[in-house]
């Protein structure tokens, strides 16, 4: 009698975890806005508005100069708001600098571009690539733009690889991979 209750407690719980899940990966994303002072006419198209009948909101976004030498991509399905403020601070921290685009995968060209960077998750690209050997606070370590912020990476490793590309003329002086699948 007591496995059958034990048994149904762990159904519930999966069940719920599961309900909890799909309510997360559907959910839009909160209200944005650019930290630009002069954002990409793509924002004001897309960021902010109420979604149409049928329709949810995206999150897809683009900031700084389109002819900047460093470009981030961030692969989110909203509702990742820790990192993708750390990937629009990029902006203000290398200004002229890095161009963010924030794709997100809910939709069918999102996760065509996602795939399209070899992302198989949520994920960062910089200038292509998501995998960096990285010297951060004097200690080296290898990267993986994978998941969200302080998972598999933090706002220091992710500021580290912009600088090291930046530092490398734009290229990927020192990435080790151009398109690392994620686990």
């Amino acid at each position: 009698m007591n496995t059958r209750r034990q048994k149904q407690s762990w159904d519930w719980k999966i069940t719920g975890a599961a309900l909890v899940g799909a309510v997360l990966l559907t959910a839009g994303c909160g209200k944005a806005t650019s930290n630009s002072s002069a954002p990409d006419s793509q924002n004001a198209a897309q960021v902010g508005q109420p979604p149409t009948a049928g329709t949810m909101q995206l999150c897809n976004f683009k900031d700084g100069p389109a002819d900047a030498p460093v470009k981030v991509e961030a692969y989110y399905p909203g509702r990742h708001e820790d990192t993708l403020a750390a990937v629009k601070a990029l902006v203000k921290k290398f200004p002229g600098k890095v161009r963010i685009e924030i794709i997100d995968w809910r939709s069918e060209e999102g996760m065509q571009r996602r795939d399209a960077a070899g992302l198989s998750c949520a994920g960062i690209t910089i200038n292509g690539k998501n995998a960096f050997d990285l010297e951060v606070n004097g200690k080296k370590t290898k990267v993986l733009f994978v998941r969200g912020i302080d998972g598999e990476w933090t706002a220091a490793d992710l500021d580290a690889a912009v600088r090291q590309v930046l530092a490398a003329g734009g290229s990927d002086m020192k990435g080790s991979g151009s398109k690392a699948k994620a686990e």
